[in-house]
């Protein structure tokens, strides 16, 4: 399934990749973190419900990834990689998204989610 996403402004992408102060692409933790991902995170998160999504990050292919941050890139990105947890962390560290805990809908297990910042929304 794919989502369509509201595109963020160039100017808004570029003040978010610049944040980062580093180089792309990169790797870290084995994910290839480029300017294509980061666009896609922050489009994905501005258009969900209170610019949240639960991360479900798991490395299950596509089919068996539950609704989530991460079903949701692997979809954009056409990819099966494991990649919400570690480009959460990465927006994190550069304040464009935080990292918190809520709790499970399903099975009212915590579970980390993450939510764009609203100086990041459009």
């Amino acid at each position: 399934m794919k989502y369509s996403h509201k595109t963020i402004p160039d100017e808004l992408l570029q003040k978010a990749i610049s944040r980062l102060g580093v180089q792309l692409p990169f790797k870290c933790r084995g994910i290839k973190i480029s300017k294509e991902l980061i666009k896609a995170t922050i489009e994905i998160l501005n258009d969900a419900p209170d610019r949240m999504l639960p991360q479900h990050a798991r490395n299950l292919i596509r089919a068996h990834t539950p609704d989530g941050l991460d079903l949701r890139i692997k979809n954009t990105m056409n990819s099966d990689t494991r990649t919400a947890n570690i480009i959460s962390d990465i927006l994190a560290s550069a304040g464009i998204v935080e990292v918190l805990t809520i709790k499970n809908k399903k099975t009212g297990r915590n579970i980390k989610a993450t939510r764009l910042l609203s100086e990041w929304t459009y």
